[in-house]
């Protein structure tokens, strides 16, 4: 963690070379690369989409975190999804890395660096956030042992440059999702229609293929149910928690989700005891025909 001035404390991208290019020319590319391809896949989809929903973009998405080379094409498919929507904030929601902890944890540092530039963090509604219960509190350490906000960055700075960032690292059950959900409701009200809601979570953890793939399959089907503590109940799934929050919000009333991309982290060997992570973009829009 970086001081700058009296005020300005910088997250930097610690996974930058490793997770992802740490040159912002080849960066961008790539993220462009992957913002691009998910727009052919996607073809007339955002048009058939429009008329089976009261907007074109989502209320909120799905993107998962990993090494751009396993997650990169997935995460483009759900960014791609919001590209030319007016927002003005990101509230994104992941994993708290250590399995076990019940806490929300925002950050002390104002900006989050990118190789591609700096995003700014929203403190006054860090503040607003923490002030709505103890389940909230600031700690730049989960911040910097986790990689699940930070891969989404490069994306957010692409397509929305001047939003401010919300991060939220979020640790427990279907009681912790509420609070979090009723918080962010408490303090975005009115103004969720220029708020982007991101949960970062992957659909199933390490594990043997065929395990990974069960589990990704029943998680995929309780999110398509629309019920959040269903969905929360999935506790092997690390980010079950986040994508239950999303899913809680008022705003997510009569949301349906789509699913938009899907792919794991398979080898070439082919073994069934091969451990694998499922990976899946997703989009939540309203009154969509999922």
């Amino acid at each position: 963690m970086a001081i700058y001035g009296v005020n300005r404390r910088v997250r930097e991208a610690i996974m930058a070379g490793i997770f992802y290019p740490d040159d912002g020319t080849v960066l961008m590319e790539a993220v462009d690369d992957a913002l691009r391809n998910a727009a052919v896949a996607k073809g007339d989809a955002a048009g058939n989409l429009a008329g089976n929903a009261a907007s074109a973009w989502p209320m909120a998405i799905l993107s998962p975190h990993a090494a751009f080379a396993y997650s990169g094409a997935v995460q483009g498919a759900a960014w791609a999804s919001s590209k030319g929507r007016q927002i003005d904030r990101i509230v994104i929601l992941a994993p708290i890395r250590r399995t076990g902890e019940t806490a929300a944890y925002l950050p002390e540092a104002t900006v989050f660096q990118t190789p591609i530039g700096d995003v700014e963090v929203d403190t006054g509604a860090c503040a607003d956030l923490e002030s709505c219960s103890t389940l909230f509190s600031s700690n730049d350490l989960p911040h910097l042992e986790s990689h699940a906000i930070e891969v989404q960055l490069p994306f957010m700075r692409r397509l929305f440059p001047h939003a401010l960032l919300v991060p939220i690292l979020v640790g427990g059950d279907a009681r912790v999702a509420e609070i979090v959900s009723r918080a962010v409701d408490v303090v975005f009200g009115d103004d969720m229609e220029r708020v982007l809601v991101v949960a970062s979570s992957n659909l199933a953890s390490s594990m043997i293929a065929v395990d990974a793939e069960r589990r990704s399959d029943e998680l995929l089907v309780s999110i398509m149910a629309g019920d959040w503590r269903l969905v929360a109940e999935h506790r092997e799934t690390i980010g079950a928690v986040v994508i239950a929050a999303t899913m809680a919000l008022r705003s997510m009333t009569g949301a349906r989700g789509r699913l938009l991309a899907r792919l794991d982290s398979r080898g070439h060997s082919g073994s069934a005891l091969e451990r694998i992570v499922h990976y899946g973009a997703l989009a939540w829009y309203e009154g969509a025909i999922s």
